[in-house]
């Protein structure tokens, strides 16, 4: 303490000496000044060199030294200073030496020989600073303190020099013998200082130390401080005790011995307890601490002192001081009294010996407690020296000295925890303390009771005895305060552990507490509730609260001691402090812990005072809700609270309240306030709202009991609300601009300052509660009452509505925005909460306050708008009924446009009605929007309008009906408005715009007449309501479709949740009862695994993916299997979806079917091979859009099979895998009376439980015990996820519906089929009743609940194939997991309009349609509600409303525009959203309307030229173009495009498009029906044979004036042609593939008369080369070439054309029948020929035929030159294909269609004009054509062709011989009948008068062909062709031409003989030269030549042959000698 104080001391004073630096400056006149440098370094150096100087006077006398020294101390204390405490002398200890020697010898001479008193003063003297003189003294003393605080060598130098012998002496001196003076200076202070310091500086060297005890000065020192206190001098007291304390903490050897010696402790110890009763208190016991510092100090060396200290009664001395402090009036703690206590303390640590003490603790303790048998730590050794302090607590009343007592023993606790025992087990303090601790003041009580606590809180200790004391204490009571703190401190220790609660009730305790609380009540039921006086203490009331919480605390997690309790009969004395406010909240708990045991009571008792208690006892109402919300915490409890009418008592509790917030308040209410009132409506809708928390029996019962339209009706009657009907009466004064957000309303009304009416107030504050309850939040507060109670807003003004400043503003908001969720995304936990906010809302309108109840009313609806932004809470909502609340409530605002809620509510109408919606709630609600609209017409037009809506709402399916009510209604409109435009004239004037007239801005519309612009008003108005609801919310990839009824699983907030199925299949042992099944039907047990295999097809939709490292998959399906009288089930089949790579996972591998955290790691256990199948699907999947999954399992030979996997109908995978095994896991076999049980999941049992972040959708779900065909699940893909049939009738959108529909499935094989539509809400017990016990128990196990429960709704998914025939199956499936599942019924508005009209809503919008905006509006609606729904399409076709609908169009056509064209291609399909083309999806639109070209020709905006454009892109895509020609073929889209060529409107420019069409739709799906169709139509455009077309001209064929079909222009020419080139296209296009028989079978349909017909002489010639290129391509045929020449039917064009077309050829039934006539065979060549001769000038004929005849195609001839014939033909022959040729021969008849040509032309008059150029420049090219053919192929079969040489020999017959039909050019020879009977008029036989020059060149080639067929023969056999050129001859030829012909051909085979054989065959030909010949080398041989001569003696005999008989007789010879010649050769060798 002295040690603290000096340092205190020095930092309140410099260094000492610092203040008299001048005055040693002035006693040093060597110390340099001014400009000589005085820094620390040049100070040392001076120093040093002073000092050398000093060390060299030892011839100097001492007194002459003395001085020279003196005068180094100054310079060297102010280098120290300088040098900041740093010495730099190399010269220290010897000055150190010098100085001290000289100090010494001054302080001895000082003290020598004189008086102790005169001592002191020369001492004083010596060292005291005195001015300016004499100053050696302070000088030798400051640099000696300077020296001492150096180092340890210096110390020992000043030690040596005797000084700190003398330094004690002085401190005695000064000690001892105080001065007189009373005033201090800060120079004494200084000096004090450096003395002082000066000794403990000698004191912590050891030399030092010896140098101190060289004398008595320390044992006179030492007594001193004992004996003479009184005397001494308090100057010098502090420095005294701080210098002994200093020796005392050296702890050096020598000093003990010293005091040993000295008998200093027993003196002092003598002379204190003589002093101890006379001096203070605090001084004694300072004295005593200074003596026991020693003993402690000393004790680590040697324990003599410490034995010195025992042996002379120290203890009792200790005893005595402490006593002392008894009686004291102290207000804290004395330091001497701490200081005194520690060493007490430290002296019950000193012994020889450690204690022992038994640790046989057999009592039960905490689990913490552990007995420590080591001695760690300080442990107790010295028990008489506690037993001071225990005498000391015993005998002492004084509180601070008693609570000092007992910190002190619990810092001995906490120095070791044995302590404790070692002290309790052998003095008991605790326990005695106990007994006396009545007698103690309060704190000291208080203290012991802490200590206490301590005792069991840190030592982990339960004192059983000292508790049983304690006990014994509170049973005796000596008084309410010590009875009160021991109850108080066992509550604060029963709290600590459970264990308490259990030894407390077997010590008694429990027990004794019960009986005086029973007392206690018996004693208030008999005086009566009295009310406490606030302020004034009871202890009577404190002691009872008290132990009213012990026993909350005992019984809290103990249910024995509520059954003590319950026991007692305690229950009933419980209730009588409820009715105490001080007792309520203990008695509450004590009810609250009896729930756990019977919880009905509870709720009974807590319900029963609800109920019973009066008007003004709102504060136990609001005490018994908060009881009451901590029991609901627990599902007991809120079971309990349903079955004690819980929810009833509430709202009686609400409906007491009526009119309590009534302003002004009735007289009952009067003297509660608003505030209190709110807060008891608060607490209310907390607990309901915790009732109803994530409890589904307590929301299916306020459900279905219709609780929250009566919790609704409560809170109307409060008062605040208004009256219903208020809502009519709006007086629309506040201007709809933004309202406030609701928020911000909340703040404002829950403001302290808020200037809101009172009854809004309450609105708002009530409004705000129903929004907290409804997103669950509310009853999770903990800050209610604060908040009801301080919660303040933003100041409002009522008038303006405005926000003003406030400067309270920066507190709390109600509810705080920033811990409510975002509104888009808040979760709906209890929407019916939302229908209760509905209800109220038309409530809001006060008539005192209108514009700010409209504003609220505005607000409120938006924020109800903003919780149904989510599609979950739109579906939420939906289940909850909002949208017929919407109806009920705010119809008024609905229906009424001018009202300012009307758009907000309209908007929640809508968003959820896109969802779902009862056909009832539709119906009213379109029902109420005309209405409305109609009562604000008042014109009849208008009525009528609305009339007829509304008859054709009520329309059901009636087709006649229908038309009946269109068609009149039609008419009827049309007459309205050609009146009404009659008496208007054309007037026109300002308008009002329409009220959507912003829809489209860029249409502006005409004035309309009142009536129908209010009709086509509330048509729009529907429209555009239906639009919002029918629109499709999400794009999916195909069509549109309307979501399906799905159940959600949620893995986010449970972990699980799934669909249990259960007894998929029993498989039975041959002797197993059949009670073990279950399922449903009447066959037998259903096989397993499925011998055919099976298959598993669902929908499903993945809203959220979960995170690749939760590892949480997606399960689609998975089957388990358990045998009986086993433990582990095993799974048998999956399909999941893997979340690492999302990959569809099918396994039939056998696992255990246990928890995840049994299972090994996925990464550990490989599948089996073989039993697992993988494939990746991630780029497949979309979130946000359905799929549908197929896993096909085909069984296969033995165990194996085949395992297929489509997505969306698409094969994504297959592979071969083993089939499920026929036993589960390991088991090969099974006992006869076993059986296994097949049981299902989808989804995530609870055994898998693990979160994450997926959440998937589940549609319809089905599973087959057969191998589904790919095209099966391409149907049922097709047919989307709202199909929920069995796939035993089934008709896809867009087919027949008359056509019988197939099973697709057997019904046998269906074992289950899964959707929304079949399901209800049930209980296990009604599932036992109604199916089986096994299913139930099975389900109830599953649902973890009792299989006789009937409470707990139970979400059963029937299975839809229950009734069908077959095996047992399962029945159904059921909802598993409170949290992680929900279910959605989807009926959207699109849906439930199917079951009020359907399309007779749609059709009757359009026609009240009377401008383009409401046209479109209801063209959008039928297109959201076709596209999306399959069933209206149905209802489309069965009351033919695509009729109606193209009537109506046609009707409205003016109405017509781009938009709406646009919206009718998306309803067919063929245009999504004007994006990109698609399949044709809805024929009925396609064909009725699209394909209706009459609607479109009359539109104002041209839009046919759309529609054709788009026809043509749809018919050329190239992925859907076949599907939709194939449904544009359905439609007769080509009859009615040929219709359109009639058409007088019908420009040119839009053929070419027409044409295109046709073309692309021939292609795209190619019919003979269509084809004859187009021929027939070519037919009608033919002129007849009496207009020669030839002289028509072509170049104003596309003149827009003059009509399409016109016959006196071209343009029939024009379109004559288009539709051949299109034919001859489409015919000859790769993409179409026909194959020879249908290109056959198309030749035969059109027939060759057909073909013919366009090869007529008069036709125009391109008409001809187009005919002749058709008829030639399907004459490629070798098959129809020989069915053409033979011949074939006429007419069967005209035959085939008239099937199908009944309808059109009407007009020829009238007509008599004509009659039956044989078939006429036509020879189709032979009539080529004729009329081909009428076309030779046309040299593409020629190029055209010459193709045919190289058998080359006829589409290449593309590109050719078109200038001459010879280079067409040339090019011809570059081009054409001589592989083929080679392969497959030259065609004959296109030889002979040459020929005959070539015949024809030269067979011409030769003409000398330009003109007729062609006839000598046509054959020449022919021929010469021929011959490098011929040249080319000279092999070919066709040049020795019969046919072939006879067309050529009646081609090159004479000139003369020829007839001249052919010349004749005015004669008409093309008639086709007259070709047919074969023209047998005949002229006469003219020669020309010139011959042609192509007919030398004939001669030439046939003389070649002659020459080459002579050579070629080997044999007179194959001398045919000679003969065919010898017999040849034209018709009606004489015989004279016909023997010059021979004679010539003769004459030219004699000179090829006589050239081959050598001679000179000029002997033939009039003696010309011979020419030589490349044949003369081949001899003819013998054979052939007796053959010719034979021929030629033939030919002489029959008078054919004219030639000289010399010449004959000649070759003869000559041949004979050819022959000869050789012979003879031969013989003569």
């Amino acid at each position: 303490m002295e040690a603290e104080d000096l340092s205190k001391a020095e930092d309140r004073n410099e260094d000492p000496g610092s203040k008299n630096e001048g005055q040693l400056a002035a006693v040093q006149p060597d110390v340099p000044h001014g400009g000589q440098s005085s820094s620390p370094t040049a100070l040392w150096d001076m120093l040093e060199r002073k000092f050398l100087e000093y060390q060299q006077l030892t011839h100097k006398s001492p007194i002459e030294r003395q001085k020279s020294l003196l005068s180094l101390l100054p310079l060297f204390l102010k280098a120290w200073e300088h040098s900041v405490g740093i010495i730099c002398f190399p010269s220290l200890q010897r000055l150190a030496e010098d100085v001290s020697d000289q100090l010494a010898q001054q302080l001895q001479k000082a003290l020598v020989g004189k008086p102790a008193e005169q001592a002191r003063l020369a001492a004083g003297q010596l060292l005291w600073w005195k001015g300016d003189v004499d100053q050696d003294g302070y000088l030798l003393l400051k640099s000696v303190y300077v020296l001492t605080g150096t180092d340890s060598e210096t110390l020992g130098r000043v030690a040596e020099s005797g000084l700190p012998a003398l330094l004690l002496q002085c401190l005695y001196l000064f000690f001892v013998f105080p001065l007189d003076k009373d005033e201090l200076f800060e120079s004494d202070l200084q000096v004090q200082k450096m003395f002082v310091q000066m000794l403990l500086n000698i004191c912590s060297d050891s030399q030092g130390l010896e140098g101190l005890i060289s004398g008595s000065e320390l044992q006179s020192l030492l007594i001193a401080t004992t004996c003479l206190r009184e005397h001494s001098c308090c100057f010098w007291k502090e420095p005294t005790f701080c210098v002994l304390r200093a020796i005392s903490k050296a702890q050096n050897l020598s000093i003990i011995q010293y005091l040993q010696a000295t008998d200093c402790v027993r003196l002092s110890l003598q002379n204190l307890s003589r002093l101890a009763d006379t001096l203070p208190a605090p001084e004694v016991s300072e004295s005593v601490s200074l003596i026991l510092g020693f003993v402690k100090d000393s004790y680590p060396v040697s324990s003599a002192l410490f034995l010195e200290f025992e042996n002379s009664e120290g203890y009792p001395l200790l005893l005595k001081v402490l006593l002392r402090y008894d009686g004291l009036t102290q207000s804290e703690v004395d330091p001497h009294l701490e200081e005194l206590l520690g060493l007490v303390v430290w002296l019950t640590t000193c012994g020889r010996s450690e204690l022992k003490v038994f640790d046989s603790i057999t009592y039960p303790q905490l689990e913490g407690f552990k007995f420590h048998h080591e001695a760690s730590g300080v442990t107790v050794k010295n028990l008489q020296a506690f037993q001071v302090l225990q005498n000391v607590f015993h005998k002492a009343s004084d509180s601070v000295l008693c609570i000092q007592v007992l910190s002190v023993i619990r810092t001995m606790w906490a120095w070791n925890a044995r302590n404790f025992f070692l002290l309790e087990w052998t003095l008991q303090p605790i326990s005695q303390f106990v007994e006396i601790m009545p007698l103690k003041p309060a704190p000291v009580q208080e203290h012991f009771f802490q200590l206490l606590e301590a005792l069991v809180f840190e030592l982990h200790y339960v004192p059983h005895e000292i508790l049983r004391k304690v006990q014994h204490l509170i049973k005796e009571s000596p008084g309410p305060s010590c009875t009160l703190m021991a109850l108080q401190s066992i509550l604060s220790i029963a709290g600590g552990d459970p264990l308490f609660t259990d030894i407390f009730r077997d010590s008694g305790l429990l027990g004794l507490l019960l009986a005086q609380l029973r007392k206690q009540a018996k004693i208030m039921r008999k005086s009566g509730n009295k009310v406490s006086t606030p302020g004034v203490q009871d202890p009577e009331r404190e002691l009872t609260c008290v132990m009213l919480r012990i026993v909350v605390t005992l019984l809290k997690g103990s249910v024995r001691n509520a059954v003590v309790l319950k026991d007692h009969g305690m229950v009933p004395f419980i209730k009588i402090f409820l009715d105490d406010e001080c007792y309520r909240e203990a008695s509450l708990s004590i009810l609250e812990q009896l729930s756990a045991i019977n919880a009905e009571e509870y709720m009974s008792i807590i319900v029963g005072a609800l109920c019973s208690s009066t008007q003004g006892e709102l504060q136990l109402k609001l005490d018994l809700l908060k009881s009451l919300l901590r029991i609901l915490v627990t599902p007991k409890g809120r079971a309990a609270f349903r079955v004690s009418s819980g929810f009833n008592g509430l709202l009686s509790l609400l409906s007491d309240l009526e009119g309590s917030l009534q302003e002004p308040p009735l007289q009952a209410w009067g003297a509660v306030s608003p505030r209190q009132t709110l807060e008891l409506v608060l607490y209310t809708l907390c607990a309901v709202s915790a009732a109803l928390h994530w409890d589904p029996v307590n929301g299916y019962f306020f459900r279905r009991n219709g609780l929250f339209e009566k919790l609704a009706e409560d809170l109307c009657l409060l008062g605040c609300f208004g009256a219903l009907e208020e809502e009519g009466n709006l007086l629309h004064s506040w201007v709809d601009t933004k309202a406030r957000p609701f928020a911000d309303l909340l703040g404002t009304a829950f403001s302290s300052s808020s200037s809101l009416p009172p009854r809004i107030q309450s609105c708002l504050q009530i409004l705000g509660f129903l929004d907290s309850m409804a997103s669950g939040t509310l009853h999770l507060r903990g800050d209610l009452k604060e908040s009801l109670r301080t919660k303040q807003g933003p100041v409002v003004d009522v008038q303006k509505g405005e926000t003003g400043s406030d400067p309270q503003r920066n507190f709390k908001q109600w509810p705080d925005l920033e811990e409510r969720m975002d509104e888009g995304d808040a979760a709906i936990m209890h929407p019916g909460v939302v229908c209760i906010m509905v209800r109220l809302l038309p409530r809001l309108y006060h008539e005192d306050h209108p514009q700010l109840s409209e504003e609220i009313q505005c607000s409120l609806a938006t924020h109800i708008q903003s919780l149904v932004k989510s599609e979950k809470n739109r579906q939420v909502m939906c289940e909850a009924g909002l949208l017929g609340t919407l109806m009920a409530s705010c119809h008024r605002a609905l229906v009424t446009s001018g009202s300012p809620l009307h758009s907000r509510l309209i908007r929640i109408f809508e968003k959820l009605a896109s969802q779902a919606i009862e056909p009832d709630v539709l119906r009213y609600h379109m029902l109420g929007c005309t209405m409305g609209s109609g009562e604000t017409a008042g014109t009849d037009g208008g009525h009528g309008s609305v009339l007829a809506f509304k008859y054709l709402v009520t329309v059901r399916n009636s087709l006649s009906g229908l038309r009946q009510i269109l068609w009149g209604y039609c008419q009827k409109r049309d007459r309205n408005a050609l009146r009404s435009q009659t008496a208007q004239g054309s007037a026109e004037g300002p308008w009002p715009a329409a009220p959507d007239a912003g829809l489209h801005p860029g249409v502006t519309q005409a004035p309309q007449p009142l009536g129908e612009s209010q009709d086509s008003t509330t048509a729009l108005q529907t429209a555009l309501s239906l639009i919002s609801m029918t629109s499709p919310r999400n794009l999916q990839p195909q069509r549109a479709a309307l979501a399906p009824s799905f159940v959600e699983f949620d893995m986010s907030v449970e972990g699980y949740g799934c669909l249990f199925i259960p007894t998929l299949s029993t498989v039975m042992g041959t002797s197993t009862e059949y009670s073990v099944s279950g399922g449903i039907g009447t066959g037998a047990t259903r096989p397993f695994p499925p011998p055919g295999g099976l298959t598993f097809s669902c929908w499903f939709l993945i809203s959220r993916h979960g995170a690749a490292t939760e590892g949480h998959p997606l399960r689609f399906l998975t089957l388990v299997r358990h045998l009986a009288r086993t433990e582990q089930p095993f799974v048998c089949f999956s399909v999941s979806l893997c979340p690492d790579d999302l990959s569809l996972v099918v396994s039939t591998e056998e696992k255990e079917f246990q928890p995840l955290d049994v299972m090994e790691p996925e990464d550990d256990s490989e599948p089996s091979a073989g039993c697992q199948l993988q494939v990746r699907c991630g780029q497949l999947l979309a979130c946000g859009q359905w799929h549908h999954l197929a896993v096909v399992v085909t069984k296969e030979m033995k165990r194996h099979c085949t395992v297929s996997t489509c997505l969306d109908g698409q094969v994504i995978g297959s592979a071969k895998m083993l089939y499920i095994q026929a036993l589960p896991g390991p088991f090969l076999s099974m006992d006869p009376s076993a059986f296994v049980d097949v049981y299902g999941y989808i989804a995530t049992p609870r055994v898998w439980k693990q979160k994450s972040s997926l959440i998937w959708r589940l549609g319809p779900t089905y599973l087959f015990e057969e191998a589904i065909s790919m095209e099966t699940l391409e149907v049922i893909n097709k047919l989307g996820p709202r199909y929920c049939g069995n796939f035993q009738a089934v008709h896809v959108q867009g087919e027949d519906l008359d056509n019988e529909a197939t099973p697709f499935v057997a019904e046998e094989r269906v074992s289950f089929g899964l959707h929304i539509a079949s399901s209800s809400i049930t209980s296990v017990a009604d599932i036992r009743n109604a199916y089986n016990e096994v299913d139930s128990r099975l389900i109830a196990k599953e649902m973890n609940i009792s299989s006789r429960d009937n409470a707990m709704p139970v979400f059963l998914l029937r299975n839809c194939a229950g009734h069908l025939s077959g095996s047992l199956r399962t029945i159904g499936a059921v909802a598993v997991g409170q949290l992680g599942v929900r279910v959605f019924h989807s009926s959207p508005a699109a849906s439930s309009l199917d079951f009020i009209g359907g399309p007779a809503i749609l059709l009757g919008l359009i026609s009240l349609a009377t401008d383009d905006h409401t046209m479109y509006a209801a063209v959008k609606v039928l297109h959201s509600v076709l596209t999306s729904n399959a069933m209206c399409d149905f209802l489309m076709q069965h009351i033919c409303g695509y009729q109606i609908m193209a009537f109506l169009l046609r009707k409205k056509a003016s109405l017509l525009n781009h938009r709406i064209f646009q919206l009718i291609l998306s309803v067919a399909g063929t245009v999504e959203l004007g994006f990109r083309s698609s399949a044709i999806t809805n024929t009925g639109v396609f064909q009725h309307i699209l394909c209706n070209f009459e609607l479109w020709m009359n539109t104002a905006d041209n839009l046919e030229l759309s529609l054709f454009s788009h026809l043509l892109e749809i018919l050329q895509s190239p992925r859907e173009g076949p599907r939709n020609a194939e449904a544009a073929h359905q439609a007769q889209l080509i009859p009615k495009l040929i219709f359109l060529f009639n058409e007088p409107s019908l420009i040119p420019s839009k053929i070419p498009t027409i044409i295109g069409i046709l073309a692309c739709q021939l292609r795209g799906h190619f019919s003979t029906q269509d084809l004859l169709r187009i021929g027939l139509f070519v037919v009608y455009t033919l002129k007849p044979s009496s207009v020669n077309e030839r002289q028509i001209c072509m170049d104003g064929a596309l003149d827009p004036s003059l009509p399409a079909g016109s016959q006196t222009s071209g343009k029939t020419i024009w379109l004559r042609n288009q539709l051949l080139e299109m034919l001859l296209s489409v015919i000859s296009s790769p993409q179409l593939h026909l194959s020879s028989e249908s290109k056959e079978e198309m030749f035969l349909k059109l027939g060759p008369d057909w073909f013919l017909l366009l090869l007529q002489g008069h036709l125009h010639a391109s008409t001809t080369v187009l005919a002749l290129k058709l008829l030639l391509y399907f004459l490629a045929s070798p098959s129809l070439r020989t069915r053409f020449r033979d011949g074939l039917c006429a007419g069967s064009w005209v035959e085939h054309s008239t099937e199908g077309v009944d309808i059109v050829m009407d007009n020829l039934k009238s007509q008599s029948p004509l009659p039956e006539q044989s078939p006429c065979l036509l020879p189709g060549f032979r009539v080529l020929n004729d009329f081909l001769a009428h076309h030779v000038h046309i040299p593409e004929v020629y190029l055209i035929v010459s193709t045919f005849f190289l058998q080359t195609p006829l589409t290449e001839l593309t590109d050719g030159p078109k200038d001459s014939l010879d280079a067409m033909l040339q090019w011809l022959l570059q081009r054409h294909h001589q592989e083929e040729v080679l392969q497959a021969g030259l065609c004959t008849e296109g030889a002979l269609l040459l020929l005959e040509m070539l015949k024809a032309t030269m067979s011409q008059p030769l003409a000398g004009s330009e003109d007729g150029a062609w006839a000598q420049t046509f054959p020449a090219s022919v021929l010469q054509f021929l011959s490098l053919v011929h040249r080319t192929y000279p092999q070919d079969p066709a040049w020795r062709a019969p046919e072939f040489l006879q067309t050529l020999a009646i081609a090159a017959f004479p000139l003369g011989a020829q007839k001249g039909a052919g010349a004749e050019s005015t004669r008409n020879t093309s008639s086709l009948e007259a070709a047919a009977e074969g023209d047998s008029r005949v002229e006469g036989l003219q020669a020309p008068t010139k011959a042609h020059p192509a007919r030398r060149k004939l001669r030439e080639f046939t003389q070649l062909l002659l020459r080459e067929l002579l050579l070629g023969a080997s044999s007179p056999k194959q001398w045919l062709p000679l003969e065919v050129l010898l017999e040849a001859s034209p018709d009606h030829a004489t015989s004279q031409q016909k023997r010059d012909f021979q004679s010539e051909v003769l004459l030219s085979a004699m000179e090829l003989f006589h050239m081959t054989s050598g001679g000179d065959a000029a002997m033939f030909r009039d003696g010309k030269e011979p020419q030589p010949s490349a044949e003369a080398a081949a001899a003819p041989s013998l054979a052939n030549i007796s053959c010719f001569t034979q021929k030629l003696v033939e030919k002489l005999y029959s008078g054919m042959f004219s030639a000289d008989p010399r010449h004959i007789l000649l070759f003869i010879l000559e041949h004979i000698m050819v022959i000869s010649a050789p012979l003879q050769a031969r013989d003569f060798s």
